[in-house]
């Protein structure tokens, strides 16, 4: 593999090794993030140290570099299976859900049971083989990498078929994430048949909402905006259950119901400019302080992760004393 000579791809296969699993696979997803589409998951078994140049983290990869790692893959014998969860059932069960059941059927598809499985992120329960988790696992196991890459080209395949489906949308070129282009499109044409109606702002007419703070709430944008984002949750229908629940190492800003769903809400506020995506408004060292606290409170009131999403609000605060809100409902997933 093209990488630094002291790295080693096969350090987290050959531990496992070690540790007496013979057949190992890895897992990864694609398609948390978008509005629109399937999430699809790769579960892959590699011929143990095979030469695989050019396969690494998906996420770094250009489509091209993509497609050619993707036929690579399949050249070098290895046994592949695939889950794909559907756009209702998403919205049935939530994403996480969604993706850990894309995660189970990826498994049950493939000709053969692993003995443990490899899995980017966190532990998947209930989960049908033996299971390591992995964070950031595409970058530090080649089976992983491998499944990374599996399950995305699969997915914008898949998209690529859609976009000749519904072509004034635009998936092929954006593949159903939250570009400028697709929620013009959104906005000109409403959802179609794949939209996730559960994520904003596909279930919303627009992106933006506008409100009037008080005096003397604006003379801190941070406490500005978390009193914005709960009012603004409060007539989406959500109970604020807590703001600033704090514990050692993580601090959640809000912490509401959304009918059968507990959504830790982290709010990112500021003076003027646009709104940025999820991955420019919370970086991964906050994330996992917000997953430290959202595990924190879910044992506090014996709940479970299943029932939970990660939300982010953007407030844009002008100097008028109006805020723009931007509600981004499965944000990121836990560990993420």
């Amino acid at each position: 593999m093209s990488r630094a000579a002291e790295f080693d791809w096969w350090s987290e296969e050959r531990s496992a090794r070690g540790r007496g699993y013979e057949v190992i696979c890895g897992i990864d997803e694609a398609g948390r993030g978008p509005l629109a589409g399937p999430v699809v998951a790769a579960c892959v078994i590699l011929p143990f140290g095979a030469q695989l140049n050019g396969v690494r983290d998906s996420k770094t990869l250009s489509p091209a570099q993509r497609d050619k790692a993707f036929d690579l893959i399949h050249s070098c014998t290895a046994t592949i299976g695939i889950g794909v969860v559907p756009v209702d059932t998403i919205d049935a069960i939530n994403i996480l859900r969604a993706s850990h059941q894309a995660m189970r059927d990826a498994v049950a598809a493939l000709p053969m049971s692993p003995d443990v499985a490899l899995i980017d992120g966190l532990p998947v329960q209930p989960f049908p083989i033996s299971q390591i988790a992995i964070v950031k696992g595409d970058g530090r196991s080649a089976s992983i990498a491998a499944a990374s890459i599996v399950a995305k080209v699969t997915r914008d395949r898949i998209m690529d078929e859609y976009h000749d489906m519904y072509p004034h949308y635009g998936f092929a070129s954006h593949k159903g994430y939250t570009t400028p282009e697709h929620i013009a499109a959104l906005r000109k044409h409403g959802p179609g048949a794949i939209h996730r109606r559960t994520f904003a702002p596909v279930n919303y007419g627009d992106l933006q909402f506008s409100l009037e703070l008080e005096f003397q709430e604006r003379h801190d944008a941070g406490q500005s905006g978390e009193t914005v984002a709960a009012a603004h949750l409060e007539s989406l229908g959500c109970r604020i259950l807590a703001t600033h629940y704090c514990v050692r190492g993580g601090e959640l800003d809000i912490v509401a119901q959304d009918g059968d769903i507990i959504a830790f809400v982290e709010v990112k506020a500021r003076r003027g400019g646009g709104f940025g995506g999820p991955a420019e408004t919370v970086t991964y060292r906050k994330r996992r302080r917000i997953t430290s606290a959202a595990t924190a409170y879910l044992r506090e009131h014996k709940l479970d992760e299943s029932v939970c999403r990660f939300d982010v609000v953007e407030v844009i605060l002008d100097r008028e004393g109006l805020a723009s809100v931007n509600l981004i409902r499965n944000a990121f997933l836990p560990g993420e």
